[in-house]
């Protein structure tokens, strides 16, 4: 892109939207504290004070990132749930895909852009400060879908299936990541599918007891 076209679309979307991309891959790249303001405005090409004309402070600037990225997977996710609404058996591949598909919907509708959404989220996931903004989010998971799994598997324990599902998550994150090794004619909705196939696979194991402290 010229550098005319690029001030062109730069203006185009506003100085908000550019500043949050700009920061939204950084953090992605490098992790939430290892990116400066000073380096989000140099690399959006905006002065000081645009980035605290809109967003005042780096928190402030990464709760806007998690608004514009966990409302839409929210209101995908709670239309997945809506279809196991009333099922008394669920099937274990359905809900797993209520939890994958939401959040690798970025990647397939943009592979680079979604692939630098799902990385920042994970930051900010496992990143003890911002564990206040994502909590709802987090609880909220463990209630409807651990009402799911008792459903889905009542032969397992409680527990058990909590426990699978904070791994469950983890794994989402991290396969989803994944698609940054794959060539490019690969599609994106193969590793998905393989991703929601085996969490399904993990939910619903028998448990091998062995006990806790002695590994195989």
């Amino acid at each position: 892109m010229t550098p005319a076209r690029e001030q062109k679309t730069k203006k185009r979307r506003g100085a908000r939207a550019v500043i949050l991309d700009v920061a939204e891959r950084l953090f992605a790249e490098h992790g939430l504290n290892s990116v400066s303001l000073r380096t989000i405005n140099t690399e959006a090409g905006y002065s000081v004070a645009a980035l605290h004309y809109h967003f005042r402070t780096r928190d402030a600037l990464i709760r806007a990132l998690l608004e514009r990225r966990v409302a839409p997977l929210l209101r995908s996710r709670s239309r997945l749930l809506d279809e196991l609404t009333g099922d008394n058996e669920p099937d274990v591949y359905a809900i797993a895909r209520a939890l994958v598909l939401p959040m690798a919907q970025p990647i397939i509708e943009n592979r680079v852009e979604g692939l630098y959404a799902v990385k920042f989220l994970f930051q900010v996931y496992r990143d003890p400060s911002f564990q206040l903004q994502v909590a709802y989010v987090v609880e909220h998971s463990h209630e409807v879908f651990g009402e799911l799994l008792a459903k889905a598997l009542p032969m397992l324990d409680r527990n058990i299936l909590m426990e699978r599902w904070t791994i469950a998550t983890d794994l989402t994150f991290q396969g989803l990541a994944g698609v940054e090794r794959l060539p490019e004619e690969h599609s994106p909705e193969r590793l998905v599918t393989r991703l929601i196939e085996f969490i399904a696979g993990g939910l619903a194991s028998p448990v091998y007891d062995r006990g806790v402290d002695r590994l195989p």
